[in-house]
């Protein structure tokens, strides 16, 4: 499966940062990549923006779920803010 098949990532809320370093809530959430979102190719590592809010979200697992078999709904995202450092 590519990862344009993926539709549901899960991630911290940030609530901050200091000296460069992202504070994170410690509650693990889902989201929705809707179909009009997935040309992103969101990786691990991402910061995207979820609900109307736009709060920022660090990605920590983007995956493929049956939202039909699970019967689960989740919020959508709506911004890719930020990018994962390329590792050389």
């Amino acid at each position: 499966m590519g990862n344009k098949d993926n539709n549901t990532l899960s991630g911290f809320h940030i609530r901050g940062e200091n000296e460069g370093v992202l504070k994170i809530s410690m509650k693990k959430y889902r989201w929705h990549i809707p179909k009009s979102r997935r040309f992103l190719n969101i990786q691990l590592g991402d910061i995207v923006g979820v609900n109307k809010t736009k709060a920022p979200v660090l990605v920590t697992e983007v995956f493929r779920e049956d939202i039909e078999d699970t019967g689960k709904s989740y919020k959508s995202i709506f911004y890719l803010y930020d990018r994962a450092p390329k590792k050389e």
